[in-house]
């Protein structure tokens, strides 16, 4: 038996024999042609890009069906790649310029564009490059004829293991028999990943050596929940690995049944339960889902894949329409987080060369710079809660000191003013708040809270700048540690903090949505969480099983502790006693 580390992408145990991936034929070895030959090497790629668009649309279709619009927009970007005349104009002039085969031009084109985007290290590019290859991909198969879906042969329930998989590839795992997969490469943020989620199939990823150290056959089972692999499992493993699938799959439907439950503790506490929402993956069972609100908003898809930043038109629409979707109820817009790995397409100079994105002029300090695009989204904003009920809350990115919250706030009773002019008022006070990711925000708090309406804190960027480590380099993502005692600690300081004000204080990063970290957060008294759509039922669910004071006990006594093990252990041993 081996059981391989990776990165939880989807969650849920899937067991089953193991099948792996051949590796792709893209890069093929350089062939020239005669001069001759060029125009039946045009004429072939030229079929190639015909055949992959058809391939394109009516997959496009497809998703739209059934995952939504998101994934549809993949397959729309997927098409903008294949119809971008940089791309098709560099493999025509190879064929005819430098006389190489339709094939080679192809891979030594796709090689080129590779070194482009290698050069940058920001996650949201090397997603590009994802995509490229993968519209490549299909180039490449077209142009051999169309060779037969390795993944289409797949006819009984198995395991995908790959070095890597293409959204493409992915889309087709459900109806193609494969229950789960595993991948070298890899991150929760990927395409591959959020598909996988979408798709209610158990995924690890960032696997390093699971396509070398598993054969055809073996028996795998991928844990969801915790990033493990396990190879050839003996029988007492395999067996509660069986018992756990099982109850988790029983927990799934037992879920669905609380939905119109609050979630309150067993004696009497309330949490609010909020959700982060994303417009683009508004699917059918993520409308079912009875929230106390929206608690985070993300924005900066808007201001991504276009070349100019959006209008104020554009992003009062979307705003409405997600407001229109919550009824009465608090909906939390943040403004735009751009900056480090959300770079927008359009130019902003002080973005260009920076050297360490993610502590350089990123969120309200990009915002700070470019007052015009603050303006427009306050405008957008505030114009939608003069239109709604929604309870709207405008939250501000990686703040670290009082004079940025002033700045926007000033900004903000500017755009207030601007639209009392028109006659207009919002609908209920908007409220002004402040997202805590940033220990300096942590630590000086207390200089900041009057100017701020609640607080939200973001974990994700809180634990990776307290513990000094860049969550996405595999060199040092294991000691991203949400049980250090600093993260206890400051997120403790941060909630008493803010009730000393009598503000309110949410926490929206992935700790929220961790089961396991729920009682020390209730215990702490947290007054909401919001968490993905996914985990929704799961955190509700635990919420109304445990004890508000058995918590507070619970996370006092982690408090005290000296390291990330004790409070582990503290933790584990929890789970043993409620279970």
């Amino acid at each position: 038996m081996l059981v391989l580390k990776g990165v939880p992408a989807s969650p849920g145990i899937a067991i089953g024999p193991a099948i792996l991936l051949p590796g792709e034929q893209i890069i093929v070895p350089v062939q020239h042609i005669n001069a001759a030959e060029a125009s039946a090497e045009l004429q072939k790629i030229l079929r190639a890009i015909e055949k992959t668009s058809e391939e394109l649309d009516q997959c496009e279709k497809k998703v739209q069906a059934s995952l939504g619009t998101e994934y549809a927009n993949l397959m729309s970007t997927h098409k903008l790649i294949l119809q971008d005349p940089a791309l098709k104009n560099s493999i025509i002039q190879k064929i005819t310029k430098e006389h190489l085969s339709a094939r080679s031009a192809l891979c030594v084109t796709l090689q080129e564009l590779a070194a482009n985007f290698d050069k940058i290290e920001d996650p949201f590019f090397k997603e590009r490059r994802n995509d490229i290859f993968d519209v490549g991909k299909r180039l490449s198969a077209n142009l051999v004829g169309g060779k037969q879906e390795f993944l289409a042969s797949i006819h009984t329930p198995s395991l995908l293991v790959a070095h890597d998989l293409f959204p493409s590839d992915t889309i087709a795992l459900p109806e193609n028999h494969v229950t789960g997969f595993c991948t070298d490469l890899g991150g929760k943020t990927s395409h591959t990943a959020l598909l996988a989620q979408s798709l209610n199939i158990p995924a690890v990823v960032g696997l390093s050596t699971a396509s070398k150290d598993v054969k055809n056959g073996d028996i795998l089972i991928i844990d969801g929940e915790n990033g493990l692999l396990v190879i050839n499992p003996d029988r007492y493993t395999l067996s509660n690995y069986r018992k756990i699938q099982r109850e988790l799959k029983k927990t799934e439907s037992l879920l669905k049944t609380i939905n119109h439950l609050p979630g309150i503790t067993q004696d009497g506490h309330q949490i609010n339960l909020y959700v982060n929402y994303d417009p683009r993956t508004d699917t059918k069972e993520n409308k079912r889902l009875v929230t106390d609100g929206l608690g985070l908003l993300r924005t900066e898809f808007l201001f991504m894949n276009t070349p100019q930043p959006p209008s104020e038109d554009i992003q009062y629409s979307t705003y409405l329409a997600v407001a229109k979707r919550f009824d009465m109820r608090p909906v939390t817009i943040r403004l735009a987080d751009l900056g480090a790995d959300k770079m927008p397409d359009f130019p902003l100079d002080e973005i260009d060369e920076d050297d360490n994105p993610f502590m350089g002029c990123r969120g309200v300090r990009l915002l700070l710079k470019n007052p015009d695009l603050l303006h427009t989204q306050l405008r957008a904003i505030v114009r939608v809660a003069c239109e709604v009920p929604a309870q709207v809350r405008i939250m501000i990115p990686m703040v670290s000191s009082v004079e940025e919250v002033r700045h926007v706030r000033a900004a903000f009773e500017q755009v207030l003013s601007e639209i009392e002019k028109d006659n207009k008022k919002p609908v209920n006070k908007i409220a002004l708040g402040a997202m805590i990711e940033v220990p300096a925000a942590a630590i000086a708090l207390d200089g900041m809270i009057n100017d701020l309406d609640f607080v939200s804190i973001g974990t994700n960027d809180l634990i990776q700048y307290l513990v000094a480590v860049d969550r996405v380099n595999p060199d040092v993502a294991h000691m991203y540690d949400p049980c250090h005692p600093a993260v206890g600690r400051t997120i403790h300081d941060i909630i008493q903090t803010t009730h000393q004000r009598g503000k309110s204080v949410t926490i929206c990063g992935e700790i929220a949505s961790d089961t396991k970290m729920l009682p020390l957060l209730i215990g702490w008294h947290v007054d909401g969480l919001s968490v993905t759509p996914r985990m929704y039922l799961r955190v509700k669910n635990s919420i109304r099983n445990l004890n508000f004071d058995t918590c507070s006990d619970l996370a006092q006594a982690a408090l005290l502790m000296g390291s990330s093990e004790e409070i582990r252990n503290l933790i584990e041993q929890n789970q043993h006693e409620d279970s």
